[in-house]
């Protein structure tokens, strides 16, 4: 279902038949997959198989750093240190 979805975004396609159904689409809308990494630290979770891996770009995340955030927000409205 998720390449069905994702080749009928691709060509514009505001609908598409799945299973005799017809479902309408957001060409707004994406799919995310979200994992936590394998390993012996999360329980033994498996990795995402590769016939689903090769439709989605990997993505790394990193705890963000508030304060050099709110560092260079206070910079860009004009404050000095």
């Amino acid at each position: 279902l998720i390449q069905v979805i994702q080749d009928s975004l691709k060509k514009g396609e505001t609908s598409v038949h799945f299973m005799s159904k017809t479902i309408e689409l957001n060409l707004n809308a994406g799919i995310f997959v979200t994992m936590n990494p394998a390993g012996k630290a999360y329980g033994g979770r498996s990795k995402l198989p590769d016939n689903l891996k090769q439709l989605f770009r990997p993505v790394a995340m990193a705890i963000s750093d508030n304060a050099l955030i709110a560092e260079t927000e206070l910079y860009s409205e004009g404050f000095k240190e």
